[in-house]
Order: structure tokens, then C-alpha cells, then sequence
């Protein structure tokens, strides 16, 4: 699907950054290898308020929807309340940031159908 390849992703992420709202553009696509000769794209978050990582990435192949992943950590995190509203900022930025993905492969994938069409 050509809307999870590296390239489109990483241009998908610079117009995010450009937008302001990526709150420090602290988000990455990932080297991968191909799969099936398929860019897999996989948008990394990183999360300086926590030990755990957070990934972006389409449910499926052919499917707009995207989620937000946690790994499991191995150790407890405590946090002060400021870490702790510090920590909400960026999950509020990985939220904005998943919302912006699935619109741009619904409109992505949308114009894929009309050039079909013509």
C-alpha cells in the first residue's frame, strides 16, 4: 500500500511538524525491511516521561485506521504530578499525531480510487 511507505510517511510527518502541532516533532518512521515487497512504514513516538515505547502504525495492509501501541515495561514507572502532566502532553501529541495519519491515508487512499477511476 503506497500510503505506509517510508518516503510518504516521512512526508506525511514533516507536514505535521510544519502544522505546530507535533509538540517537538520528536516522532520518526522507523527502517524496516520490506515485507512482501511492501514499505511497512512505522511511525515511533518517543515518550521522555516514560520507560515504555509507544509506536504508530495502520492496523492492516489496505486499512486507513491507525493505533497507538504501548509495549509492556519490564519496571514500575513513578512519576511526580509534574512528569505526570508532562506525560499527558505527549500522549495528547501521539493522539493528535494518529488522528492526522488515518486522515491522511482515508484522503490518500481516497484519491488512489479516483485516479482509478479516470
Amino acid at each position: 500500500m503506497p500510503f505506509r511507505s517510508k518516503d510518504t510517511l516521512q512526508a506525511w510527518l514533516a507536514e505535521f511538524d510544519a502544522s505546530g502541532a507535533a509538540g517537538g516533532g520528536v516522532a520518526f518512521v522507523a527502517e524496516q525491511d520490506p515485507v512482501d515487497g511492501i514499505d511497512s512504514g512505522l511511525v515511533i513516538f518517543p515518550l521522555a516521561n516514560a520507560t515504555t515505547s509507544v509506536y504508530l502504525a495502520p492496523r492492516a495492509v489496505g486499512e486507513p485506521d491507525w493505533r497507538v501501541t504501548f509495549e509492556a515495561q519490564p519496571e514500575v514507572t513513578e512519576l511526580s504530578p509534574q512528569a505526570v502532566y508532562d506525560l499527558s502532553s505527549e500522549l495528547m501529541h501521539a493522539a493528535d499525531l494518529c488522528a492526522f495519519l488515518q486522515r491522511k491515508s482515508v484522503e490518500h487512499m481516497a484519491q488512489l480510487a479516483a485516479d482509478a477511476q479516470n
